[in-house]
């Protein structure tokens, strides 16, 4: 909807710049019928917003309106209330003022300031305008990730050194017991310290192994692939290991021509950290069972595949350090699995979701694109039709 103001904003005949009269503008906006000023009509609360708000009609050629935060914004930016000088200005920043069907937001760079715009075209040749300097949020925002990097970084190098200097430690003191200790010991002693020191290095290897996980995909290939193929590999990987801890699995696989856009190596990395969070949850569960089921969402073209178990759960508090590096409950664990995990999911555009509840176990959904081949067959059918299940 377009809104003119015939009485308190009058354009010069030269250059269609708009002379706004905001004390008239305002009058009009009251109601007769009322008795206070409180009541507005549109013209009076675009003129109150912090946001800009321009609307240019490309058929007279004109200015047709501009609130007060729009000019106070082309003035910072040194940009004249003039059409001419306003067309230069966004064909400089790759914007077709007469582009009939304009529908874009742009975030650009002008004299040092971070504008921020919003471009609809209009039915009569018009294009609406919301403008916004976003410099000073853009800086807090630097600011704070800066901090948070620092932070992020700060806690990783005091888990790195905790991680190393603990082993690193028993090592050396076993060591200088075994030296002082050497003509003395006997075979069975000697050999018991040895265990120990291969024991510690086992577990410096093991940190070093994760960080070469996390490190590793650097780039991720995605392509379309089937995700039921995907699905069956996987389920053949993890079987034996899962029978073997007594965990019963139970899979529904998706139709064979439903197709993903992943990479399957990151992919299988990190629903392979997940599946082993799930089997760890569940270590003394009187009835332990893992489920993968898949769903398919047709409206965000988005396919969700979400493994759940009924193992120990997690508290509000664990939920919230679950990213956090080096956080682990597991006596064993270094707290790097999730970490590796959002990371790969992450890279091929994939979105993951954690819910939990002690007692009662916990639930991964990861949210995978739909491959752009599109499996048009697939979306045309109910999105939450039943899949062929299987059972482990």
């Amino acid at each position: 909807m377009l809104f003119y103001f015939n009485e308190g904003t009058k354009c010069n005949q030269g250059n269609m710049q708009p002379e706004i009269n905001h004390d008239n503008q305002y009058r009009q906006c009251q109601s007769p019928a009322a008795r206070t000023e409180t009541p507005w009509c549109f013209a009076g609360v675009l003129d109150r917003l912090e946001e800009g708000v321009l609307i240019i009609s490309t058929a007279l050629p004109g200015i047709t309106y501009c609130n007060t935060a729009a000019g106070e914004i082309l003035t910072i930016c040194d940009i004249n209330l003039d059409f001419d000088d306003i067309k230069t200005f966004l064909e400089t920043k790759g914007i077709d003022l007469f582009q009939t069907d304009n529908q874009q937001q742009r975030t650009i760079l002008h004299r040092n300031r971070i504008l921020a715009l919003n471009l609809t075209s209009l039915p009569d040749r018009s294009l609406f305008i919301q403008i916004k300097d976003i410099t000073e949020q853009k800086r807090l925002e630097s600011i704070a990730q800066t901090v948070n990097t620092m932070d992020n970084l700060g806690f990783i190098f005091s888990g790195i050194r905790h991680e190393i200097g603990n082993p690193l430690n028993s090592i050396k003191m076993t060591n200088s017991v075994l030296q002082k200790n050497l003509e003395t010991f006997t075979r069975q002693d000697i050999s018991r310290y040895i265990d120990r020191t291969t024991s510690e290095i086992a577990r410096m290897e093991y940190l070093l192994k994760s960080l070469k996980n996390f490190s590793m995909y650097e780039k991720v290939d995605c392509s379309p692939h089937r995700l039921e193929k995907f699905l069956t590999t996987l389920l053949g990987l993890i079987k034996p290991d899962l029978q073997q801890k007594k965990i019963a699995i139970d899979c529904d696989l998706p139709p064979n021509h439903l197709k993903v856009s992943i990479d399957p190596r990151a992919l299988h990395q990190a629903t392979l950290n997940i599946i082993t969070n799930a089997a760890d949850a569940l270590l003394g569960h009187p009835e332990p069972l893992i489920s993968i089921k898949v769903e398919l969402d047709k409206n965000e073209q988005i396919v969700w595949l979400k493994i759940n178990d009924n193992g120990c759960g997690m508290s509000g508090e664990q939920i919230k350090m679950l990213f956090q590096p080096f956080y682990t409950n597991k006596p064993h664990g270094n707290g790097l699995g999730l970490v590796i995990t959002r990371k790969l999911l992450t890279m091929m555009q994939a979105s993951l979701e954690i819910s939990s509840e002690i007692g009662q176990g916990s639930c991964v959904r990861i949210g995978l694109l739909l491959a752009d081949d599109i499996n048009q067959q697939v979306v045309a059918n109910d999105n939450r039709q039943m899949f062929e299940p299987i059972k482990g």
